[in-house]
C-alpha cells in the first residue's frame, strides 16, 4: 500500500461526503432490515456498485 500524499484533502474529502450522506432527504433511503430495537437502512449508492 502506498502512503498518502495529502492526507487533508482525503480527510477533507471524506468528511463531505459523510456530511452529504447524513443530510440526504428521507425519502432517499430504504428499510433493509428491521427488528424490535433496530432499523437498517440503505441507499444505492453513486460512487460505486452496492449500497451504503
Amino acid at each position: 500500500m502506498g502512503s498518502l500524499q495529502d492526507p487533508s484533502a482525503l480527510t477533507a474529502r471524506l468528511q463531505k461526503t459523510l456530511i452529504s450522506y447524513h443530510s440526504m432527504d428521507e425519502n432517499e433511503w430504504r428499510v433493509a432490515k428491521k427488528s424490535k430495537d433496530v432499523m437498517v437502512w440503505r441507499k444505492s449508492s453513486e460512487e460505486f456498485h452496492g449500497y451504503l
